[in-house]
C-alpha cells in the first residue's frame, strides 16, 4: 500500500476488492430482508424460496460432522412431529409440525449464503431484522393492529430494531466500546416503560455481560464473572416488579404487574402460566406427544390444574382463560422446548435443547467473535429466553438458524482482537 502524506492511498486492486466486499454485504443483507415477504404463517417467507433454490449448492459444499448436527436433529424432529400428527389425527401442515422442516431449509440456504463466516452471518441477521420490520409495519399480526405503539413494539418490532441498531453501531468506526452496553441499557429501560419486560431483561442482562467481560477481562475467572451476572439478572427480576408497582416505569407496566401478582403467579415462572400444562402433557405422552396442544383431553387439563396449584398457583386462577386458545393458534404451550416435546414427542425436543446449549456456548465464548461479540451475546440471551418462554414468532426460525451458524462459524475458531472493525 502506498502512502501520501499522513493518509494511506489504496491501489486500484484494493479499491476493487473493497467495492466487491460492499456489494456482497448489500446482497447478503438484501437476501435476509426477503424474509419480510410472508408466504405461509411464520414458517414460509420469501427467504424460504431463496433457500430452496440454494439447496443444490449446499450439497456441493464440504461439511464437518459437527456442522451437520442441527440438520440431523431438525430432521428427527420433523419425523417425530409427522408420526405424532398421524397418530393423533392432526394435520401434518400444522405450523408447529412444519417448523423443524423450515429450520432445515433455512439452514441449507443460509449456510450457502454465509459460508459460515461471522461477518456474513451478522449481515444476514440484520437483513432478517429488516425483513421483520417490513412485515410488521406493512402487514403485522392481530396483536399489532390495535393502533397502539406499545403493542407494535412488544409484539412486533422491538427485537428487530435492537438488532439493526447494534449492527449499525458495530459497522461504525467511530463508536467507542462502552456505547453498545449503554445503548442496551437505554433499550432495556425503554422496553420497561413500554410494558415489555422480557426484552428489557434481555437487554439489561446482555449489557451487563458485555460490560463485565470488557472491564474485568481475564483478571477474574470467567465462571465467577457469569455467577455475578446471574446474580445481577436475578436481582433485576426481583426488583423489577417492586419498581413497577410504584409506577416507576409507567402505568402500563404497573397495571400488568398488579394483575399478575393478584393471581399469586409464582415468580420463578416469570409471568408464564403454561408450564404446568406442558409438563403434564409431556408426562402423559413423553415419547410421541399429542401432535397439537388442541388435542389435550379434559383429564390432562384437570391434572395440570392440580400440578399448578402444587407449584404455587392460586386455586382460583382462571386456567381455562389462559390455556384453552383458538384451534388455529399454535402458541398454546408458550415454550419452544416444552411445547416441541409435548406436541411432537421427545425427538422433537432435541433441536430446541441443542439450541439452548448453543446459546450458552455463544455467550461463554463471545470473545471469539471479535467486534461482532455484542450482537452474538444479545442474540444468544434472547434465544435462551425464547426457547424456554416463547412460542414460534415471525422470523424466529431463521434467527435460530443464524445462532446455529454462529456456533459453528469457521472463522470464530481463531480469536479476533476485540477492537478490530469489520471490512
Amino acid at each position: 500500500m502506498a502512502y501520501l502524506g499522513s493518509g494511506p492511498v489504496r491501489t486500484f486492486a484494493e479499491q476493487q476488492r473493497a467495492h466487491r466486499v460492499v456489494i456482497a454485504q448489500i446482497v447478503v443483507f438484501g437476501v435476509g430482508a426477503t424474509s419480510g415477504i410472508q408466504v405461509a404463517n411464520f414458517t414460509v417467507t420469501g427467504l424460504s424460496v431463496v433457500c430452496l433454490l440454494l439447496v443444490p449448492a449446499f450439497l456441493l459444499m464440504r461439511h464437518r460432522g459437527a456442522e451437520l448436527v442441527p440438520l440431523v436433529l431438525a430432521a428427527l424432529g420433523w419425523i417425530s412431529y409427522l408420526a405424532s400428527c398421524l397418530i393423533n389425527g392432526v394435520s401434518v401442515l400444522w405450523p408447529n409440525a412444519i417448523a423443524p422442516a423450515a429450520f432445515s431449509l433455512y439452514l441449507l440456504g443460509l449456510t450457502v449464503i454465509t459460508g459460515r463466516e461471522v461477518a456474513r452471518i451478522a449481515t444476514v441477521v440484520a437483513g432478517i431484522a429488516a425483513g421483520s420490520l417490513i412485515f410488521f409495519l406493512s402487514q403485522g399480526i392481530e396483536l399489532t393492529h390495535t393502533g397502539s405503539f406499545l403493542d407494535l413494539w412488544k409484539y412486533g418490532i422491538a427485537q428487530a430494531v435492537t438488532t439493526l441498531v447494534l449492527y449499525g453501531l458495530i459497522r461504525s468506526t467511530r463508536v467507542r466500546w462502552f456505547v453498545i452496553p449503554a445503548v442496551l441499557v437505554v433499550f432495556g429501560l425503554t422496553s420497561l416503560a413500554l410494558n415489555f419486560r422480557a426484552h428489557a431483561l434481555v437487554c439489561l442482562l446482555s449489557g451487563a455481560i458485555l460490560l463485565t467481560r470488557r472491564v474485568l477481562g481475564s483478571r477474574i475467572a470467567r465462571g465467577w464473572q457469569f455467577a455475578g451476572i446471574a446474580a445481577f439478572g436475578l436481582t433485576v427480576a426481583y426488583l423489577m416488579p417492586i419498581a413497577a408497582r410504584v409506577g416507576l416505569f409507567g402505568p402500563a407496566l404497573r397495571q400488568k404487574t398488579l394483575e399478575q401478582q393478584a393471581t399469586d403467579l409464582p415468580l420463578y415462572l416469570v409471568g408464564r402460566t403454561e408450564p404446568p400444562m406442558s409438563i403434564t402433557a409431556i408426562l402423559e405422552r413423553p415419547v410421541l406427544g399429542w401432535g397439537s396442544a388442541q388435542k389435550l383431553t379434559p383429564e390432562v387439563y384437570t391434572a395440570a390444574e392440580h400440578l399448578a396449584v402444587r407449584l404455587g398457583f392460586s386455586p382460583t386462577f382462571p386456567f381455562e382463560l389462559y390455556w384453552r386458545l383458538p384451534a388455529a393458534d399454535p402458541s398454546a404451550m408458550h415454550s419452544l422446548v416444552l411445547g416441541s416435546w409435548a406436541e411432537g414427542g421427545v425427538l422433537a425436543a432435541l433441536l430446541p435443547l441443542w439450541l439452548v446449549v448453543s446459546c450458552v456456548g455463544l455467550v461463554w465464548n463471545s470473545e471469539r467473535y471479535g467486534v461482532w461479540g455484542p450482537l452474538v451475546v444479545v442474540l444468544a440471551v434472547q434465544g435462551m429466553w425464547d426457547l424456554w418462554y416463547e412460542a414460534w414468532t415471525y422470523n424466529a426460525i431463521p434467527v435460530f438458524v443464524c445462532i446455529a451458524l454462529f456456533f459453528s462459524a469457521t472463522d470464530a475458531m481463531r480469536p479476533t482482537p476485540p477492537d478490530t472493525r469489520p471490512p
